[in-house]
């Protein structure tokens, strides 16, 4: 992607930058709610950004803090394998994932954003594709050892929620591991504005799908002066028994 301007200034400046950015992105996503595409809004913010990252909300520069400490916490064997990251978006994550031993293919569905992740690792050795996490490519079906979701169904609301839960699960190769990173709710905490957090009664639908629960975390995150409940999930992939 050519042409990203480059912004000087202080923390107040990238701030307040930030702070259009999400007023741009909550007014595209309104519009694009309304024109019945609930994911038509993302390459309209990365192209409305002009290459200023402090204009894209998540653009934070870094892989996520909670995605990569658990992959610390892995033995390196289980680094190993094809890895897909979903909605790569500026790609920080999937860098992260190709630096810790996996073979990535990441996607997005912003044709923009998948250009500029692409130029920023060009040396990753990834696989960038532009792709719909509602209409994956059918040759996704079963091929990686581990799929990456992180904030990324939080964004979503059923029926398309239900339906990524689908995708996700399909992408998942035998003995693979499908991670969740997103905001948590429990059933009885009120519903906040987007992001919408994931109940742990629909990440258990996972379970009708082929996969069973290895690991999960219910934590707190510091976010602007306030807790934020997150969820930290992992699942497998059952491996077909033969008789």
């Amino acid at each position: 992607m050519s042409g990203k301007r480059s912004k000087s200034g202080g923390a107040q400046d990238v701030d307040a930058r930030r702070a259009e950015g999400k007023r741009i992105a909550d007014r595209l996503r309104m519009s694009s709610a309304e024109a019945g595409e609930p994911l038509a809004w993302f390459d309209a913010l990365y192209r409305a950004a002009k290459g200023d990252r402090a204009m894209i909300p998540w653009g934070h520069g870094e892989a996520r803090a909670d995605l990569k400490g658990w992959l610390e916490s892995q033995a390196a064997a289980q680094k190993r394998g094809c890895a897909l990251d979903v909605g790569c978006g500026l790609g920080d994550n999937a860098a992260l994932l190709a630096a810790s031993g996996f073979e990535v293919t990441a996607f997005d569905i912003s044709e923009t954003a998948v250009a500029w992740a692409a130029e920023r690792f060009a040396a990753s050795g990834i696989t960038w594709r532009t792709a719909n996490l509602l209409n994956l490519p059918a040759e996704w079906r079963g091929a990686f050892d581990f799929v990456n979701e992180t904030y990324t169904l939080q964004i979503l609301r059923d029926p398309f929620r239900a339906e990524a839960f689908k995708a996700l699960a399909g992408c998942v190769a035998a003995g693979g591991r499908l991670f969740i990173l997103g905001r948590g709710r429990h059933e009885d905490e009120p519903q906040d504005l987007p992001p919408w957090p994931l109940l742990r009664s629909e990440l258990k639908a996972l379970e009708g799908m082929g996969l069973e629960e290895i690991s999960f975390e219910d934590f707190m995150v510091r976010r602007k002066g306030r807790d934020v409940r997150h969820f930290r999930v992992v699942f497998r992939k059952k491996k077909a028994r033969f008789f």
